[in-house]
């Protein structure tokens, strides 16, 4: 009895000293955190994947939205608010101000931001934006009737949270697709999807004709299918790739 009791109280100590990560309320001091765009396309797609070990069972469902947020004055920020794939629907534009930030609407966890409460944030559940990191890539086809030729989209530019680009000439159809996944709700990738469809077909639960996946913090992806070859580089101060960079043989 004694030492039932005994691991009792040492299970409680444990459990009133593990140290629960929360997210954060946004202080003044970190306001600037919130420029950029975020993108809620991870929980949008965890909630309506097809595929059973990746969805999260809600009727709460979010809608797919988008935030640009800039800096106005000192203190306010101008947002402006889109929904579905590369932000096509805009939704409403709004100035944050210092008041706003300082309730319990917004907090920020690292490159995680949580908003609810607010009109358009209405759900149980908090919005969860994740920062999205702009690439910039190409997407290239071979002509075969035209000998050695090759067609080439250069300077695209698409987000790691469900960005597309398309490729679309007389015959050809193809889109890239750049995404930020939680495979089996406990693996982080990212993941470059090549799609023989225009754009505007594509959908959370369309196939790809080939994919590859790699590290989500990966700020370099492409993939060549011989038939359609496409390559993306994170875009940040010196940034290479081969659209703004020439190579000679030496």
């Amino acid at each position: 009895m004694r030492k039932a009791a005994i691991l009792f109280i040492l299970a409680a100590l444990a459990f009133s000293c593990k140290e629960v990560k929360k997210e954060k309320a946004i202080a003044p001091k970190d306001n600037k955190s919130l420029v950029g765009h975020w993108d809620n396309f991870q929980q949008y797609w965890l909630e309506n994947t097809d595929t059973e070990i990746h969805r999260v069972e809600t009727d709460d469902k979010h809608r797919h939205l988008s935030l640009r947020i800039d800096e106005e004055n000192e203190g306010d920020f101008y947002v402006e608010m889109r929904e579905g794939r590369n932000g096509q629907h805009l939704v409403e534009k709004m100035t944050l101000t210092r008041a706003d930030l300082s309730g319990p609407d917004f907090k920020i966890d690292g490159d995680t931001l949580f908003v609810s409460g607010r009109k358009q944030f209405e759900n149980k559940e908090p919005y969860k934006f994740i920062r999205d990191r702009k690439f910039s890539g190409w997407i290239e086809v071979p002509l075969p009737q035209y000998g050695d030729s090759i067609y080439r989209e250069s300077n695209l530019i698409i987000g790691d949270q469900g960005g597309m680009a398309e490729l679309n000439i007389e015959g050809v159809q193809y889109t890239a697709e750049l995404t930020q996944l939680l495979f089996g709700h406990k693996l982080p990738i990212m993941k470059l999807a090549i799609y023989d469809m225009p754009m505007d077909s594509v959908e959370i639960n369309s196939r790809s004709i080939s994919y590859t996946w790699l590290n989500p913090s990966a700020k370099r992806t492409g993939i060549n299918l011989r038939k359609v070859i496409t390559g993306w580089t994170f875009i940040e101060p010196g940034f290479i790739n081969s659209d703004n960079t020439k190579f000679e043989k030496k």
